[in-house]
């Protein structure tokens, strides 16, 4: 188990040798001593101790040791503080009430869940993180996939405490199985090729990547991980190097969750959930050593983003004071609760304001609804149309006197709504204008249709004439499935109507050629068995 205040023999030949080992490594060109760090180093034994003793501990591991700056120096004062806080908290600790414990781990249970999700983009509010987690109940319409996120967040918070209880160190297979319990299931995400276009992919939790996952940034270039055939090697590494860091004795403890942190995030070996898998192993750390977790709040993402970046090109400090203040603040709420003080905070009145407003908000659309509603159109309704109009096109204008299609919607509160209502650009404002609004949900009672009719008057090819054909497809929306019909002059085409439960969506192909294939060969059959009638 790592120790806090790592001196070995005695205290006084330890700090006499400081500066030999500094000034040793400086001259074998290990690293550089600006002036100001050398002479804030003169003022303070103890800081020299510290460092010197990093500075052999890493030397002896084969590690690097950087240029060392007056910012280096700065950490290392303050590591006597962190030292001062983790005795106290230990020692009080052991005669910590349960009830006290266990305020303090709700809140931190609560914060940690609510800002590792929201860095991420999760839309819960505080709120709503504690209902769902606390008290199992949802509240405001937020994407399904933002629920379950949270819920998935909770129980690998719950994986990583019991692995840190563990007599063993955690191993390549925890750490894939952390990310699938995050990401739960597989399922499609947006991406962009190589040049540039968007497409998707399959993201399969807890498997390393097999495509690149390099993003584009707000300056539109593009940061690079590691690539798919180099993360296998690079992650047994990460962790062969972060079990071997655990124990290590002289490595203070910010600038070890610093370099492990970005390291880990450098390789970004899933498709999806890096950052949180990062942040749990993070506290993975603390709970082996009996600390508290630490929660990088939403509010400072900048800080921690630009913490990274730094660390991109060299400067790992910023990331290590970061990961400091934030230890320091989670051990300074662990010994108020162990003292039986209270551990509100002041932006603690925020959030019960968020609590408040949501209370008396109007009824917002259900946004997981929404999500869905778009889903179905974008992947079955848009695409079957286009090239259904297409078809019907050609046999309207080509084998009939006149040709005719007709769009509409009926949204839930009932009504048919026709015209130009379901082009890809007409899509946002017929939901804005005419099935999305206060409350709206998708339910059984009152489903949401969507549908076409294609019109064929006076048939006047080879054959009997003059007869007339309705084509009508229509996809009608539940609480649970959608469901998907086709007839021609009133008679369903059964071979071709499905059902799709919406937890398949992501699943499920559209099967969109096969559909329209099917429809128009029953079509053909229809003009053939029509014009072969004798007149």
């Amino acid at each position: 188990m790592r120790r806090n205040c790592p001196v070995t023999g005695d205290t006084a030949k330890v700090v006499e040798s400081a500066d030999r080992i500094i000034v040793e490594h400086s001259k074998l060109g290990r690293y550089t001593l600006d002036t100001n760090a050398l002479s804030e180093l003169e003022a303070d034994a103890g800081v020299r101790e510290r460092m010197a003793h990093w500075i052999a501990e890493s030397h002896s591991l084969g590690g690097d040791i950087p240029n060392l700056t007056i910012e280096h120096v700065h950490l290392f004062e303050r590591l006597a503080d962190l030292e001062a806080a983790i005795a106290e908290w230990h020692e009080r600790r052991e005669g910590m009430k349960s009830a006290d414990y266990e305020r303090l781990w709700r809140k931190l249970r609560l914060e940690w869940n609510y800002n590792s999700n929201h860095i991420e983009g999760n839309t819960l509010t505080y709120h709503e993180t504690e209902l769902l987690l606390i008290h199992g109940r949802t509240a405001g319409g937020h994407p399904m996939r933002d629920y379950e996120e949270m819920k998935a967040h909770d129980v690998a918070i719950d994986y990583t405490r019991s692995l840190a209880g563990e007599e063993r160190i955690i191993g390549e297979s925890d750490i894939r199985q952390l990310n699938q319990i995050l990401l739960k299931e597989p399922f499609w995400s947006y991406a962009e090729t190589p040049d540039g276009q968007p497409t998707q992919k399959r993201i399969i939790p807890g498997q390393y990547k097999t495509q690149p996952n390099h993003v584009r940034t707000a300056t539109g270039e593009l940061h690079r991980y590691a690539e798919p055939e180099e993360t296998p090697q690079l992650m047994e590494e990460w962790t062969r190097d972060f079990r071997r860091d655990l124990e290590r004795n002289a490595y203070p403890l910010p600038l070890f969750l610093a370099e492990s942190h970005w390291r880990f995030l450098c390789i970004h070996p899933f498709d999806d959930g890096n950052g949180r898998t990062a942040r749990l192993l993070a506290n993975y750390a603390l709970f082996r050593y009996n600390l508290p977790p630490i929660v990088i709040k939403s509010e400072d993402r900048d800080r921690y983003i630009g913490g990274l970046q730094n660390a991109d090109v060299g400067r790992i400090l910023s990331l290590a004071q970061f990961m400091l203040e934030n230890v320091l603040w989670s051990l300074e709420l662990a010994i108020r609760a162990a003292k039986g003080e209270s551990i509100r905070e002041p932006d603690d009145m925020d959030k019960e304001m968020d609590v408040f407003i949501e209370k008396r908000r109007l009824s917002a659309p259900n946004n997981s609804d929404v999500e869905v509603l778009d889903q179905v159109f974008l992947r079955h309704v848009s695409p079957i149309i286009e090239k259904l109009d297409r078809l019907c096109e050609r046999q309207g204008t080509e084998l009939f006197s006149s040709y005719s299609p007709h769009k509409y919607v009926v949204p839930s509160r009932g009504g048919r709504v026709s015209g130009g209502v379901l082009g890809t650009d007409q899509w946002e404002g017929t939901k804005k204008h005419y099935l999305v609004g206060p409350g709206f949900e998708l339910s059984d009672a009152q489903q949401v249709e969507i549908g076409t009719e294609y019109h064929f008057y006076g048939y006047a090819g080879v054959g009997n004439q003059g007869f007339d054909l309705t084509l009508s497809i229509v996809w009608k929306l539940g609480s649970e499935r959608f469901s998907f019909e086709a007839a021609i002059n009133g008679n369903l085409l059964t071979a071709i109507g499905h059902r799709v439960p919406y937890s398949e969506l992501d699943d499920r192909d559209a099967e969109v050629d096969l559909t329209v294939e099917a429809i128009c060969r029953c079509m053909m059959d229809e003009i053939d068995s029509w014009s072969q009638r004798p007149e």
